[in-house]
């Protein structure tokens, strides 16, 4: 169910991501929403928020290009790529958003123009913490095959440890009590 979840969520980020990020990059989907946000990009960039740490202001417009690229790009990757690219493109996208969110702050534009951007940041962390649970569980479900194994295969050559100390089974001798309940165990677990 969760992997599901992953899915979906994954991939309406992804088409999102690339609807804004084009509006960001060309003004033939919307020409007045275009023109907005090429007018907002050129005050944020006046906030960049590096602008102290390196004396680098960008270009305005290099700047909603660079923005609207990454979008795009990140948002093809989040709905179509599997693997660990999705999760560097997640990543991506929750540093951008929290950049778009500080410059909101910065420009004192408020909770209405800064909004959209919280959702998504917040979108974009549950969506890395529903990965980071699924990839937890897989690594576990792992570690515990693993280890039935390696007790089976303990079994299986007649030895036999468990709780510090080893046991000789002779197939004549039958299972004792303990490698009986461990089996039990086991085969719940399964």
């Amino acid at each position: 169910m969760a992997s599901f979840v992953l899915k979906i969520i994954s991939i309406t980020l992804g088409l999102f991501f690339i609807f804004i990020g084009t509006l960001k990059l060309t003004p033939s989907v919307n020409k007045d929403l275009h023109k907005e946000l090429r007018k907002a990009y050129i005050k944020s960039a006046k906030v960049f928020p590096f602008v102290g740490v390196t004396g680098w202001k960008p270009n305005g417009n290099l700047y909603r290009k660079a923005v609207g690229g990454a979008e795009v790009v990140c948002g093809a990757i989040l709905a179509t790529i599997p693997g660990p690219l999705k999760e560097a493109a997640n990543i991506l996208m929750i540093l951008l958003m929290v950049n778009d969110i500080y410059s909101h702050y910065a420009l004192d534009d408020g909770l209405e123009k800064g909004s959209l951007s919280i959702v998504f940041l917040l979108l974009l962390t549950c969506r890395l913490i529903i990965y980071l649970q699924i990839k937890s569980r897989e690594n576990e479900v792992i570690e515990k095959t693993e280890e039935i194994k390696e007790r089976e295969a303990q079994i299986a050559s007649g030895k036999f440890e468990c709780e510090g100390h080893s046991h000789n089974l002779h197939p004549a001798a039958g299972p004792s009590k303990k490698l009986y309940e461990y089996k039990i165990e086991s085969k719940k677990d399964k």
